[in-house]
């Protein structure tokens, strides 16, 4: 009953169509029809749930029955998306380099003839191909990186080592936005993927420094923050990315780390997908929710304690190489 956040009386004695209007026309089908089977989207504080409800007649009254497939949902609808990021990314990168490479060659063949006063126009348009190629090119990239996801290679891996890295790299990306990493960190090696775990913390904080930039570009006070945390405990190991940028939307939280959802203009909506997938490869889960103090956002990647090898030893070199499109 917790799907549909029912008061403490759990709804005992009030109409259905108050306590789960949701489910009202299918009650009505099934007094009809003898029984009714319908999926529904049911909206409760800031989630949304798919559920597969089922209303049979009996001779006192209705029996209602509903299971939560939110997850079978989004299984079957990231699969779909996963054949279709690897068709797209077939189409679309055989055309990139030959129109890269020819926009090239116009300005190397062609720029010298040009007269001086279409000169800036010339190297405008053409500067635009290059860029606009490129950028298609980091989109493709991102397309093929979902749809051919590798399964992971598990090693020993540093994870205060690979946050160190993640929270230089952002910081040298980022040198308008502060990048805090708290102390004191703890020592711990997971036995886990080291180019996909630095994948997913630089795609969290590549998201966490883009929501900061666009909050600061609203209202440019306070500066732009990001704060990084590795926690140990009983329940495994957490980094934790908290943020002072736009936050998230009030409402479909869940769908944030489906493909292709994205609040950005020019955001692919792959970033927090991909994170997502790294997270459950490895056993463990993405938790997006509101930042602890103020206007901004928090990203939980936990793994659980059978992914810990050793807690407060000299681990391992992990293996922080890695390129995110």
């Amino acid at each position: 009953m917790a799907l549909l956040d029912l008061p403490g009386d759990r709804g005992h004695g009030r109409a259905l169509d108050q306590v789960a209007p949701e489910f009202a026309l299918i009650a009505d089908n099934a007094r009809v029809a003898g029984q009714a089977e319908e999926e529904v989207d049911v909206a409760r504080a800031r989630d949304t749930h798919r559920l597969r409800v089922r209303a049979s007649r009996t001779s006192d009254g209705l029996v209602l029955t509903f299971d939560d497939i939110t997850r079978l949902v989004s299984a079957q609808r990231n699969a779909a998306w996963r054949d279709v990021a690897r068709r797209i990314a077939h189409e679309i990168k055989n055309p990139l380099t030959p129109i890269q490479l020819s926009a090239e060659r116009l300005q190397r063949k062609f720029r010298k003839d040009v007269p001086a006063a279409d000169l800036e126009v010339f190297d405008r348009c053409t500067d635009t191909i290059v860029r606009q190629v490129g950028d298609i090119g980091r989109m493709v990239d991102e397309f093929s990186s979902f749809a051919r996801m590798p399964a992971p290679k598990f090693a020993e891996q540093d994870a205060a080592e690979l946050l160190r890295a993640g929270v230089f790299a952002q910081r040298v990306a980022t040198p308008d936005i502060s990048v805090e990493l708290l102390e004191p960190i703890p020592e711990v090696v997971l036995l886990a993927d080291g180019r996909m775990l630095a994948q997913a913390l630089t795609n969290v904080l590549k998201n966490a420094s883009e929501a900061v930039a666009a909050r600061v570009a609203e209202t440019p006070k306070p500066k732009g923050r990001i704060t990084t945390e590795l926690v140990v405990d009983a329940e495994g190991v957490t980094v934790t990315v908290e943020d002072n940028g736009l936050g998230l939307p009030a409402k479909d939280r869940d769908r944030l780390t489906e493909p292709y959802v994205t609040t950005r203009e020019k955001g692919t909506g792959l970033g927090l997908a991909i994170v997502k997938r790294i997270l459950e490869d490895h056993g463990g889960e993405l938790i997006l929710t509101d930042a602890r103090r103020g206007r901004g956002a928090r990203a939980i990647l936990k793994f659980p304690t059978m992914a810990m090898i050793r807690n407060g030893s000299a681990p391992a070199a992990a293996d922080t190489n890695v390129e995110v499109s």
